[in-house]
């Protein structure tokens, strides 16, 4: 099976409208993803694939990302994220890809592999929300498990709070939970939550991203997906 890929996206940095930041702003919340040199964060993933027969995979594995370096060029200050892979703790890291992030003042982007997201937009307040997918259509296919599938449609980010949270065990003073997709019918299944801790970055993911095509079932969805991915990516490891 293919490994899932999660998030994918390249590195073209486009231009964009950006909001007008009240000057008298002063906590802006850019430190709920701190970009800085040598910052690791590790995660367990585990995650469901769903074919036409039901349940095709399980895939429990590690994930290590660590802000490697920083690049100042004549229009942005990217910072390229290394990222490792291992089935668990008893296996070495092997490299598994680069993103990048940057920070335009006013949206946190990252770039994974071949598509372009706008993960946090600043400063950070409940109830906003934004177009995270803009710089891509959100008929983009992915390929997940051996079939395709529109897995980005209709997103759309928001704020959901701003609070304290227990994480795998792990207290966090202020967390913000951004939901970034929650969008159902009768065939598909659209929902994508992130948090993110405050010094931190992110510390939760989860998502449930399925299609069938019985109409008529009223069975759950982990029962009656044809094609897709339950996933959960939570933070094991920091400094």
């Amino acid at each position: 099976m293919n490994k899932f890929l999660i998030l994918l996206i390249p590195f073209l940095f486009f231009a964009c409208a950006k909001r007008e930041i009240d000057p008298h702003q002063t906590d802006r919340g850019e430190d709920f993803f701190p970009l800085e040199v040598g910052k690791v964060r590790v995660y367990q993933v585990d995650s469901i694939i769903y074919g036409a027969a039901g349940v095709e995979d399980t895939l429990t594995s590690q994930i290590k990302e660590i802000i490697a370096e920083k690049i100042i060029n004549d229009t942005d200050t990217l910072y390229r994220l290394v990222r490792e892979w291992r089935r668990s703790k008893d296996n070495e890291w092997v490299s598994n890809t680069v993103w990048w992030v940057t920070n335009d003042n006013n949206r946190l982007i990252q770039a994974e592999e071949n598509l372009k997201f706008i993960k946090l937009t600043f400063p950070v307040k409940e109830k906003t929300d934004w177009d995270g997918n803009a710089f891509f259509d959100d008929k983009t296919k992915l390929i997940v498990g051996e079939e395709s599938m529109e897995f980005f449609k209709e997103w759309n980010y928001q704020i959901e709070s701003i609070q304290p949270e227990t994480i795998n065990g792990e207290n966090f003073a202020e967390v913000v939970t951004v939901q970034e997709a929650n969008f159902e019918t009768a065939i598909e299944l659209r929902q994508s939550t992130a948090q993110y801790a405050r010094g931190i970055g992110l510390v939760a993911r989860s998502q449930k991203i399925l299609d069938t095509q019985c109409i008529t079932c009223t069975t759950p969805w982990e029962e009656k997906a044809e094609k897709g991915v339950i996933l959960t990516q939570v933070l094991i490891e920091h400094n």
